[in-house]
């Protein structure tokens, strides 16, 4: 009863410092550079959802370059907090063919030995990766039962660590032993006799990003493959440029990526100084590229487009 109530306890506690949803991502220190800042919080939030595959998509640079769509929320008095736009990243992650996880995170129980020495509570490096993952730790008493239950050189192996976690009623539990600047580890759950997962990592940060990897692999949403675009009612109209400027209309795109994909690929073009979606309907869409020049001919061709007729073109299906 008395472990309850301080399990109760220190729930509560964390829920003072934890973000309010795995949307939110909040860094304290931040860095100097807001662009530092936000190239940071895409990290952490790809990471928080899909794992580390998701840190080498091109969904960063897509976050990244059209920031204002994918952002709800941005404050930075008293570090740097960011709350993210649900509506529109999770659709984005979805066309990326990215696994996603985006629900609460277990509490997780910490039992970390140092040789002979227990830890009872977090220092700031396991408060900070908690932070950054969004799962809540909790930590053992260690009180006289523990000790004399547990065999702290045998941690790893979980003997007698379900007994003594459901007595904090906890139902995921990780067991670290912690040798020179490594920390070894296993997650156990209250339904496997055998560890969920296991690893050693430099620091906790790594440490909660490799089980937080490993929820994402296990507990993901797979979504239906989404349909394919198809010719609209009415082709869009390509309009009148300005000096300057170079509309045009692409057709053939089948999924939201392909026009994602294409805007970074016409952004990248010689003699191209930005590039705007103006609009689109069915597997069209109408691009405005900003010129470098007025003279400027960009190679369209470099971007996997082929021309259909005056300023219309079709994406080819070997540059999706």
């Amino acid at each position: 009863m008395l472990k309850q109530l301080l399990l109760s306890l220190m729930l509560l506690g964390f829920a003072g410092g934890a973000v309010a949803s795995v949307f939110e991502v909040q860094l304290d220190p931040a860095p100097y550079s807001r662009a530092q800042a936000r190239a940071q919080a895409v990290d952490l939030l790809l990471a928080r959802l899909a794992g580390e595959p998701a840190r080498a998509s091109w969904v960063r640079d897509e976050m990244l370059e059209n920031w204002p769509r994918y952002r709800a929320e941005e404050h930075s008095r008293g570090g740097y907090r960011v709350r993210f736009n649900q509506a529109e990243l999770l659709p984005l992650l979805s066309s990326a063919g990215l696994h996603v996880w985006a629900g609460e995170r277990p509490s997780l129980l910490v039992w970390q030995v140092n040789g002979e020495r227990a830890l009872d509570g977090a220092d700031t490096r396991w408060r900070r990766a908690s932070g950054d993952y969004g799962i809540p730790l909790l930590w053992p008493l260690w009180d006289l039962q523990e000790h004399m239950q547990l065999d702290k050189h045998r941690l790893l192996e979980g003997k007698g660590l379900a007994q003594a976690s459901r007595r904090y009623g906890a139902d995921t539990w990780l067991a670290v032993q912690r040798q020179g600047e490594r920390l070894h580890w296993r997650l156990f759950g209250v339904n496997s006799e055998q560890a969920l997962a296991q690893g050693d990592a430099g620091s906790p940060a790594e440490l909660l990003a490799a089980v937080n990897g490993y929820w994402v692999a296990h507990q993901e949403t797979r979504r239906a493959p989404l349909p394919g675009n198809s010719a609209p009612a009415e082709a869009l109209s390509v309009g009148a440029d300005a000096p300057g400027e170079l509309t045009i209309v692409v057709s053939g795109l089948k999924q939201f990526t392909d026009m994602v994909r294409l805007e970074q690929r016409l952004n990248g073009l010689d003699g191209v100084k930005g590039v705007a979606l103006l609009d689109s309907a069915g597997d069209q869409g109408r691009f405005r590229l900003t010129l470098a020049s007025p003279a400027a001919t960009p190679a369209l061709s470099g971007a996997g487009l082929a021309p259909l007729g005056e300023r219309r073109y079709r994406l080819a299906e070997a540059d999706r």
